[in-house]
């Protein structure tokens, strides 16, 4: 599914990962997935322009869900290690956590997608 990075596609793009993992019949695993997906969502819609869509993709087989997250950012997600003060810079520690881990790549187009998989 194709989103503006705005804060506020957020809230649906959680909706729409629960109703395709509803439909699928993995329900169980909504809430890491949701937590993940905003996660991924949120990095990208901080550290890109906003004047292009993302693209948020879900899949599953039968080891795992993948989530992932393109965008037009041209820089290497970098995991931070924030200090007891700050209030932001965990998700992709979060996403480590959560999912055992996470890659990216870049794409010819000048586009990256940040992704996790999170075991079934």
């Amino acid at each position: 599914m194709f989103v503006w990075p705005e804060t506020q596609c957020v809230r649906s793009v959680r909706r729409a990962v629960q109703a395709i993992l509803d439909h699928w019949e993995i329900a169980h695993v909504t809430d890491d997935a949701e937590l993940l997906t905003t996660e991924l969502l949120t990095n990208a819609i901080r550290h890109t322009g906003g004047e292009q869509p993302l693209r948020v993709t879900i899949a599953a087989d039968q080891r795992g869900l993948s989530i992932g997250v393109r965008d037009r950012s041209a820089s290497a997600p970098r995991p931070h290690r924030p200090t007891a003060c700050e209030e932001s810079g965990r998700g992709l520690l979060l996403i480590e956590r959560i999912a055992g881990s996470w890659t990216y790549r870049f794409h010819p187009d000048g586009t990256k997608t940040v992704s996790c998989r999170l075991p079934l």
